[in-house]
């Protein structure tokens, strides 16, 4: 976590943006284009997205250069003792949240856990915003890597439980961002 805050200190920047709503999109469309999607609650699960990525919009939080695939094994300690992060796929302009989001369900971390990860990453305990903040791109972060397991599986790729780990986390944060926010459940997205 000190090597990201450091690397979101740093002002690299890039053109572009890594825009969640925008990848959600894009692998539904895929999705859709090549079979169904599996899930009985999707219509449900897709407007308590919409609902979270509105109040994330409105909060307009800061942009920094993110990785947005900061698993351990995209860190890289040399013998020297330097620590490199490797995979630039996903990276672009966005929360820097976003990526301690993407790290925690990455790592299969409870809400918890994350909430230890984010309190490393600022190096002070987390205020109710970066609480809602985090677990919002939780549920994000797990909405959009279930939709691209699914489009994997459709194309004859298996991803054992994962996709319906990933399903859970968007459920689960979109449940626990009530909690940690003043959003009304009633809410209509449409």
């Amino acid at each position: 976590m000190t090597l990201l805050r450091k690397f979101h200190q740093s002002g690299l920047q890039v053109d572009h943006p890594f825009d969640i709503q925008e990848r959600i999109l894009f692998y539904e469309g895929l999705c859709l284009a090549h079979g169904p999607i599996p899930f009985e609650d999707y219509k449900e699960v897709r407007k308590w997205m919409l609902q979270l990525m509105e109040h994330l919009r409105q909060r307009r939080r800061p942009k920094v250069l993110c990785h947005v695939d900061a698993v351990a094994d995209n860190f890289l300690i040399l013998t020297d003792g330097t620590i490199k992060l490797i995979d630039w796929e996903y990276s672009g302009m966005a929360d820097p949240l976003l990526d301690v989001a993407m790290c925690s369900i990455y790592s299969y971390y409870d809400f918890e856990h994350a909430i230890q990860i984010l309190t490393l990453y600022l190096e002070r305990e987390p205020d109710e915003e970066e609480l809602f903040v985090l677990t919002a791109y939780m549920a994000l972060s797990g909405f959009l890597w279930s939709l691209w397991a699914v489009y994997k599986s459709n194309l004859g790729e298996e991803f054992g439980e994962y996709t319906i780990i990933m399903y859970r986390y968007a459920k689960n944060g979109y449940r626990r961002s009530l909690l940690t926010s003043s959003i009304p459940e009633s809410v209509s997205c449409e």
